[in-house]
């Protein structure tokens, strides 16, 4: 099944680098423009400049953000600011963080994961997402340039009877290598393991699972192609956080939908449509939004609409689908084909935020945006082992697991 190893690790020389805070970055994909510059100006050995770098107007083929992001890997290694480990090691990755005011804390490892195939008869890694051409060629061009993977894969397995969960929780009472706060507010700590036999027994107990992936499709799918080109051992493998299904830290937020280019005329033939489908409850008050989508039962499908003037709910008795399938085939896709005959431009966006989507409404740079509930975990399973993948942004794992703590430099 899961075929996982051991790796040296590059890390940030704390030698040198006394705030490893200042180097570290979340995903490149949730990186806003803005969150980029501030990152640049954090410290001039942000992983930024490697994970997400900048274009400038006079950029060529020779001389590029992904030429300069493998200047910057080998001239950081030489200078002794990165340093690999010397002998081949599992990492236990801690984050502490707190969700509507309680208290929480995931626990993983960090290890290299042979790239294989998908496939659901002969494949112990499952895609649950589908992928975008642009994110794929950008971080093809960014991995042929440096040969190293910055930020890791997040996949998710089961550890039912905690075999792995009690290899890992002693090791994290020891002082860490790493202890930081990221500019989120989240705690992130970082341990090495390198006794052999315990590397061994995570090894063996991970060769019993099936995976899916959370967070990095992308990233996979790249690796997975590169390593086919290449041809090269030390490229078949993908740098990979690991975290139990059952944890109480596996945390999945809601990804809103902001919709831009439908009028007043396109949204209203809409409303009557959904009465065929849904039942609708109107001028809800917005602190009441969240109670309504959280009362929504085994058998039910909520979402809340807001046009700028109104939060109106919807109810779907219906078991047979996700929220976010129901979502777009009932809701999403009709809009769009009614936005595109009345002529109009037809943009979606994505945000976790629900202030921020019902804040963008109001300010009238988007129509509307459609309010939801996450996804559970076991439903993004049951379709990644099903051979399935869901909508793009269907779900949001919180936290991000931060680049640059440990890399994989090939």
């Amino acid at each position: 099944m899961a075929e996982i190893i051991p790796f040296k690790g590059t890390l940030y020389n704390n030698r040198l680098i006394k705030d490893i805070s200042k180097v570290v970055a979340p995903p490149y994909d949730v990186i806003s423009p803005e969150e980029q510059d501030g990152f640049y100006s954090q410290e001039p050995h942000n992983i930024i400049r490697i994970l997400l770098g900048r274009d400038f107007p006079d950029d060529n083929e020779k001389e590029n953000k992904y030429t300069r992001a493998a200047r910057f890997l080998e001239d950081w290694q030489k200078k002794g600011v990165l340093e690999k480990d010397k002998s081949g090691a599992i990492y236990i990755y801690l984050q502490e963080f707190t969700v509507d005011g309680k208290r929480m804390h995931r626990l993983g490892f960090i290890a290299l994961l042979k790239l294989e195939d998908f496939d659901t008869h002969t494949s112990s890694v499952f895609p649950h997402e589908n992928t975008l051409s642009a994110p794929k060629e950008d971080r093809t061009r960014l991995l042929g340039a440096i040969h190293a993977n910055l930020g890791p894969v997040f996949a998710i397995f089961s550890d039912e009877d905690k075999s792995i969960g009690d290899i890992l929780e002693p090791e994290t009472k020891t002082q860490p290598l790493i202890d930081i706060e990221d500019s989120h507010g989240i705690r992130n700590k970082l341990w090495r393991i390198s006794d052999r036999d315990t590397l061994e027994t995570i090894v063996r107990l991970m060769k019993d699972k099936k995976l899916f992936i959370a967070d990095g499709h992308h990233r996979y799918e790249v690796g997975l192609q590169f390593s086919k080109i290449k041809k090269d051992p030390g490229c078949g493998y993908i740098l990979t956080y690991f975290t139990d299904l059952y944890a109480d830290g596996v945390v999945i937020l809601p990804v809103h939908r902001l919709i831009s280019g439908v009028t007043d005329e396109v949204w209203s033939g809409l409303e009557k449509d959904l009465k065929k489908d849904f039942t609708i409850e109107g001028f809800l008050p917005k602190e009441h939004v969240k109670v309504f989508l959280s009362r929504a039962t085994q058998f039910e499908k909520r979402f809340v609409v807001y046009d700028g003037h109104r939060f109106i709910g919807l109810i779907l008795n219906s078991n047979d689908s996700l929220d976010i399938t129901a979502l777009h085939n009932l809701v999403i896709d009709p809009l769009r084909k009614k936005a595109k005959l009345n002529g109009g431009k037809f943009l979606i966006d994505f945000t976790k935020d629900l202030d921020y989507a019902v804040r963008e409404v109001k300010s009238g740079k988007f129509s509307l945006s459609v309010l939801l509930n996450p996804i559970k975990i076991t439903q993004i399973r049951d379709v990644a082992f099903s051979g399935r993948r869901m909508p793009q942004k269907s779900t949001y794992f919180y936290p991000k697991v931060l680049t640059g703590l440990v890399i994989n430099v090939f």
